[in-house]
């Protein structure tokens, strides 16, 4: 019995280590991709925002639509950018949690202020919450999905943990 309770304290910390080993670098790389989806929406350049994206990225937005595809999350950027061209993005935080050494669930908290709705009538500054399953493609983290939650005007949440 103390064999097996040892034998599996090991093995759980060989797996917990491994797991931390080759996350520093990679979870600096995850993390530039919420620095790189502000630069690139600040510049309103949609092309840069599909950028890091795998080709069969999924993507829902806050209004529940789903997009399909790099070139198709860039396309729908790109068509509605009338109602973010002035608008202004602030990452506040980033958390990134290793499902595996190639995948990782990342949770990106943001404001937004200066965007309108469709007709042009300007919005309250506003947050909300992204959900991104990243993976490691030929040594690249890319998001292959995401998930944006609109808070409204509501106040943020405590930071997370």
């Amino acid at each position: 019995m103390k064999f097996l309770l040892k034998t599996s304290l090991i093995f759980m910390a060989l797996v917990t280590a491994s797991l931390h080993a080759q996350s520093s670098g990679d979870e600096a790389r995850i993390r530039a991709l919420a620095t790189h989806w502000e630069s690139a929406w600040n510049r309103h350049d949609m092309k840069a925002l599909a950028a890091p994206f795998t080709d069969d990225a999924d993507f829902v937005n806050v209004g529940a639509r789903h997009w399909k595809g790099r070139s198709e999350i860039e396309a729908q950027h790109a068509a509605r950018l009338h109602q973010f061209v002035e608008s202004t993005w602030a990452t506040r935080e980033v958390t990134v949690q290793f499902l595996s050494p190639n995948i990782s669930l990342v949770h990106v908290s943001w404001d937004l202020k200066g965007d309108k709705d469709p007709d042009g009538t300007p919005r309250e500054p506003r947050g909300g919450v992204f959900t991104w399953v990243v993976v490691k493609e030929r040594g690249e983290w890319l998001i292959r999905a995401a998930q944006n939650t609109n808070r409204g005007n509501l106040p943020s949440p405590p930071a997370m943990k």
